[in-house]
């Protein structure tokens, strides 16, 4: 057998020393495009803010939002003082569902900015600041989505929807809800 070909090549390689060797990396593992214009950011703050709106909408949405849509109905067809009526209790299962929203929103942006502290993409007086206007997002955005969710489950009821169908509408309007009426408070709790 002859290795002839084999015996002439050099098989040896350099082998950094562990010193030089990092295996992490210092540019961000995602970069923050929020001037990107596209409406919806990236960034870590704009997330973690979607994230608690909708799932303070979600909530206060699926716990109240068929008592909303039996107060809207209740509005209708008993004259002024039913209307009276009916708005009243609108009015307070409004009030009740921003204050459930903004409760779970300000529990969702503490978990999510607390981690985004300890992983170093938001600093301490930053995630604070985040957890005060989410707070107050999720509170309109509560309102907003207990509404939504009202309005969905009022109507869906009427063309026979019930049960686990009419309740997964229900949360998914109201989470719906608390996002958008989140983002349009965005302006406001931006200065915080």
């Amino acid at each position: 057998m002859n290795l002839s070909a084999v015996n002439g090549y050099n098989y040896t390689s350099s082998v950094q020393p562990a010193s030089s060797y990092n295996p992490y990396t210092t540019t961000p593992v995602v970069s923050d495009n929020s001037g990107s214009g596209s409406g919806f950011s990236t960034d870590f703050a704009s997330i973690s803010s979607m994230v608690a709106h909708g799932a303070g909408g979600g909530f206060s949405s699926y716990k109240l939002g068929a008592q909303m849509g039996q107060n809207m109905k209740g509005m209708f067809g008993n004259g002024f003082k039913g209307f009276l009526g009916g708005a009243k209790n609108v009015a307070i299962t409004g009030v009740k569902g921003a204050g459930l929203s903004a409760l779970v929103s300000a529990g969702v942006s503490a978990v999510s900015n607390g981690v985004g502290v300890a992983t170093g993409k938001v600093d301490g007086s930053k995630a604070v600041s985040n957890v005060i206007g989410d707070t107050i997002g999720g509170a309109v955005g509560g309102l907003g989505a207990v509404t939504l969710g009202g309005l969905g489950n009022l109507a869906l009821g009427a063309f026979g929807v019930a049960g686990l169908p009419l309740t997964i509408a229900t949360v998914g309007l109201g989470a719906v809800g608390g996002v958008l009426a989140g983002k349009m408070t965005k302006g406001l709790t931006d200065s915080f």
